[in-house]
């Protein structure tokens, strides 16, 4: 992403973080493992309270380098928090970046869209979706061995959204042919059980895709 702005509005919740992240890797050389200089801030809504130190953390120094990242992930930001981050929005402290995420931009004032620019989380395209059909397929009907090269071959991508993705499409080439099945067996209901049990913990923060792939490619 050439001429990465200082203040980015991120519209789209799924993958927000893997996005992010890439644009800082790719654009910025900035990594946010142990950086002190990275701000991660979650909330509902943004109040003037949290803008208040958002300002105050943005006028600050870098501790260890020359560049400072924030991700704030919200719901909403009330109109107060808007106005109090104006200043900040259009003149940071050069080297100071700032990514707001936001499920679309109902509720912002046209004020605070004037000094930000708009980043749109990019839909996996059909193409990658038929990919990972293929690929959850290619999974079912391989050895433990091969099917432990697939996820290691996923590993080779540092954006977990495919392993994510490979995860549902076992779910639903299982559930096609659970249904069309009218004399399911044991050994059917319980590798559905685990694909479930597997699409499940992958929704939660901090599960690890590998790992639930790897089970699966033990239980399945």
């Amino acid at each position: 992403m050439k001429n990465l702005h200082h203040a980015n509005i991120v519209i789209g919740k799924e993958n927000c973080r893997n996005f992010v992240f890439n644009i800082l890797l790719n654009d910025l050389n900035f990594n946010i493992k142990a950086n002190p200089d990275f701000l991660l801030m979650e909330k509902e809504f943004l109040g003037i309270d949290d803008a208040r130190d958002l300002e105050r953390w943005v006028i600050g120094k870098p501790l260890i380098g020359e560049i400072k990242v924030s991700l704030i992930i919200v719901g909403s930001i009330t109109d107060q928090a808007q106005n109090a981050l104006l200043k900040v929005l259009e003149e940071p402290p050069m080297g100071t970046y700032i990514f707001i995420n936001l499920e679309n931009l109902g509720g912002l004032l046209a004020t605070f869209l004037s000094r930000v620019r708009i980043l749109k989380i990019p839909a996996i395209s059909e193409k990658v979706e038929k990919s990972v059909d293929n690929l959850g397929l290619k999974f079912l009907n391989s050895d433990i061995n091969t099917r432990f090269n697939l996820v290691c071959s996923l590993l080779k991508n540092k954006d977990k959204t495919p392993m994510k993705e490979l995860i549902k499409s076992l779910e639903e080439i299982a559930y096609k042919n659970y249904s069309k099945n009218l004399t399911v067996n044991i050994a059917e209901t319980k590798a559905m059980k685990n694909i479930l049990t597997a699409k499940i913990f992958v929704s939660t923060r901090g599960s690890s895709p590998k790992m639930l792939l790897e089970w699966l490619s033990c239980m399945l």
